[in-house]
């Protein structure tokens, strides 16, 4: 209604403007449509925190790394689709090629890195998980936008 000229009586700049920075951050710029919570980047450092912890903590198994990498791998394609440029038409297809060749390259990296530094000291294996993860962004991020990046 604001937009229109019209305010509730009693409302004020400052109420109007927190209003918008709600409306904002929960409905994508683009399409209008309420974008999913998890993938908002407000959720960015909860979520992001609660993944770097596991990655962290789960680096010393094969299986730890593939389930902590996929799951990272997932959140960040969550917020990747919810953040899209929807003006720049991107497919299902590309988006799940993305998911597979970002988890895949974050896997392999971890698994061959965990292998190379096997008899290295302790805090030299703690950085696996920060090269296997920025290996991954640089897979994801150019295949999710390629579209913007060409155009």
């Amino acid at each position: 209604t604001a937009r229109l000229g019209y305010m509730p009586k009693g409302t004020t700049i400052n109420r109007l403007y927190s209003a918008k920075v709600l409306y904002d951050s929960a409905f994508h710029p683009d399409t209008g449509e309420k974008m999913n919570t998890i993938g908002r980047m407000s959720f960015q450092v909860p979520g992001g925190t609660v993944i770097t912890a596991g990655l962290l903590v789960y680096y010393r198994t094969t299986f730890q790394v593939l389930c902590a990498q996929w799951i990272n791998q997932s959140f960040n394609a969550l917020v990747n689709y919810t953040n899209r440029n929807a003006k720049s038409e991107v497919t299902n297809r590309q988006i799940g090629a993305a998911y597979v060749c970002a988890t895949t390259g974050a896997v392999a990296v971890s698994v061959a890195v965990n292998s190379l530094v096997k008899n290295a000291p302790h805090i030299l294996k703690r950085w696996v998980p920060f090269v296997a993860v920025a290996s991954a962004n640089c897979i994801n991020i150019p295949i999710m936008r390629q579209r913007e990046l060409v155009e």
